[in-house]
């Protein structure tokens, strides 16, 4: 009953009920009588009308409440008023019933220091709307209620003070976006790429204090572009900049920016930098931007034209910020060649870094950092690892260590041996089936011929990439058996080199050729393709056949090209033909222990050569 009594107290003072039914009210309550009358609802919420009215019937017989008069007297009806003498009143946490609200004596000025609030507060919340919707009672420990300027949630204690006071927050997170703080991930993290981390120093440098730059009236690069292929690092690489930088940080995809509905691209990167600007220092780090920053068409197609004015909507952004706003670009790409020239002009993004596949140096350091937990045998050498992972990405390298110590486990081993991770690494090459192929004896013995056929011009050659192993891997889906060969350290090739290829691709048929005459398998359906691919390219890219330069428009040289591609391919099949003939006894011997230990390693068939067939070594080919 007290608390309806408060309440009618409330809406007496806003004006919502007039003197008179608030009588009414407050004696059915009390069960004198029955209310017959209406409540009228006024729509005025500071209640100036009827504090008027109220003013002029102080004397009125219907209702002779002296408290109401004092109220009335001591506190006109305005909000900030009435919220202070509210606080006042749940402070001394009093039992409000009947009239007794309306006594005011125990609240004089002279007691308010004496009082301690005890939380926590009833506050009164009162739709404004044109009709009385709804009331609501919350609880709350904050003691300033007077919130009307959208400041709720922003204020902290202070301890100094005793106090609350207002703190600025920024906005973590908008609709389609969030804010990344506190990256704990640094430099130190990544492995190796201590040129480029060297490099990206600079864009920590210039997040953290500008003010240097400016001095020098140097243009701050507004952002930066890492390329390079998948797996190498660039995302890590935009963490640790983050992180280094103490930044905030903005992850986003270029798909985020295709939606089906027309202006979806353009409204986001609005989005975007508008909470990037709100939360500098700031790193927007744009992952595939290929796909947002793809150069621009004229084909008329409505899909090309969404993404070009979120394009358009890109370079606006680029444009529009200060070089001392706080806000740094950084995107990943491995097509950058797709990107439109206005994206990599000089002035937006245009610092640019290449992130290859891994070095020496990195792989160990690569290696170093993913082995920390995982205990390992002795035999297992950081040199060797080092050597055998050439050629994989540094996201390759931490699976293989990874599935290496899953198959350990798998095995109820508590450290991983190199049979664990060549198992892997075999799998990761050439695929896995749980189940084996059924090949007879007979076809076996073909894939053990035509494997160590690759093998041994691989071992003899001079300017090919050396051989690694030959494997015979039943479980393979495609691959039962395959040749592996180091990766090279370049990307430019010798004439000589790419025959050496042609020749090695060719010897696999070659040797099943002297040891079965026809009766040959189709292993080497990929063999021939890839052949035939290399040496178009010898001809008509690289100019290494009879002319330099062939012109496609015109069909007689397009016979030249097909002559000089045929007559490529039957010299290397030659020198082929003439290396497995003299190493048939070699092939034969080899073949034997490959199916029999399913591996044969490079080291295994030289220290053979070196100690039977030595003759073979002083086997020249002359490619002139």
């Amino acid at each position: 009953m007290g608390n309806m009594t408060f309440l009618f107290n409330i809406l007496l003072l806003f004006g919502f009920i007039n003197v008179k039914s608030y009588g009414l009210l407050i004696n059915r309550i009390n069960g004198k009588m029955e209310m017959n009358n209406n409540i009228k609802i006024n729509r005025n919420p500071f209640g100036r009308k009827y504090y008027e009215q109220l003013q002029r019937k102080q004397n009125d017989t219907e209702y002779n409440g002296d408290g109401l008069n004092n109220l009335i007297r001591k506190y006109p009806l305005t909000k900030p008023d009435f919220l202070e003498k509210l606080k006042r009143l749940n402070s001394k946490n009093r039992t409000i019933q009947n009239n007794s609200i309306l006594g005011l004596d125990d609240t004089d000025e002279t007691d308010e220091d004496n009082v301690e609030p005890e939380p926590p507060q009833m506050h009164i919340f009162i739709n404004k709307s044109n009709f009385l919707k709804a009331l609501g009672v919350q609880f709350d420990n904050e003691e300033n209620i007077n919130d009307d300027n959208d400041m709720n949630g922003n204020f902290e204690d202070d301890e100094d003070t005793g106090r609350r006071r207002y703190v600025e927050r920024k906005n973590t997170k908008s609709k389609n976006f969030e804010v990344i703080k506190n990256y704990n991930i640094l430099f130190k993290d990544v492995g190796g790429y201590e040129n480029v981390k060297r490099e990206m120093e600079q864009c920590v440098d210039i997040l953290t204090n500008h003010k240097k730059y400016a001095q020098y009236n140097v243009r701050i690069p507004k952002g930066l572009i890492l390329e390079g292929p998948p797996g190498t690092g660039k995302t890590l690489l935009a963490k640790a900049l983050a992180g280094e930088s103490k930044c905030s940080f903005i992850p986003v995809s270029g798909s985020d920016f295709q939606e089906k509905y027309v202006g979806i691209g353009p409204t986001r990167i609005k989005e975007l930098f508008e909470l990037a600007s709100k939360n500098v220092p700031c790193i927007i780090f744009i992952d595939e931007i290929d796909a947002v920053g793809r150069k621009r068409s004229s084909d008329g197609d409505s899909s090309s034209s969404e993404r070009d004015n979120t394009l358009n909507a890109l370079l606006v952004e680029l444009d529009g910020f200060k070089n001392t706003s706080g806000v740094f670009v950084v995107a990943a790409t491995n097509r950058i060649d797709l990107l439109d020239n206005a994206l990599t002009r000089p002035g937006r993004i245009d610092k640019k870094i290449y992130i290859g596949l891994p070095d020496s140096a990195t792989r160990n350091a690569i290696i170093n950092i993913h082995l920390k937990g995982k205990p390992y045998c002795d035999s297992i050498g950081i040199n060797d690892l080092v050597e055998v992972t050439e050629g994989l990405t540094g996201a390759q390298i931490e699976n293989l260590l990874n599935e290496a110590m899953l198959n350990a486990l798998r095995m109820n081993n508590t450290e991983f041996c190199y049979k664990d991770f060549d198992f892997v690494m075999n799998k990761m090459m050439a695929g896995w089936q749980p189940t084996e192929h059924e090949f007879t004896s007979d076809i076996i013995d073909h894939i053990a011929i035509h494997e160590m056929g690759h093998a041994i011009v691989g071992i003899l050659s001079k300017y090919h990439s050396k051989m690694s192993k030959v494997v015979i891997n039943l479980s393979s889906p495609k691959s039962p058996g395959y040749t592996v060969f180091k990766s090279s350290t370049s990307n430019i090739y010798t004439r000589e080199a790419l025959f050496e290829h042609l020749m090695i691709l060719l010897s696999g048929r070659i040797a099943e050729e002297v040891f079965y005459n026809v009766s040959v398998t189709t292993g080497a359906i990929n063999d021939f393709e890839e052949a035939l691919k290399l040496a178009e390219k010898m001809v008509i890219y690289y100019g290494m056949g009879s002319n330099i330069i062939y012109p496609n428009t015109s069909e007689k040289y397009k016979e030249l090209i097909d002559n000089d591609v045929i007559e490529l391919i039957n010299s290397a099949y030659v020198y082929a033909q003439l290396i497995m003939v003299k190493c048939k006894d070699l092939i034969f011997e080899t073949s034997e222990i490959l199916k029999r230990d399913k591996i044969l390693k490079a080291d295994n068939i030289t220290e053979l050569i070196n100690s039977k067939y030595k003759h073979i070594l002083d086997l020249k080919i002359d490619l002139e």
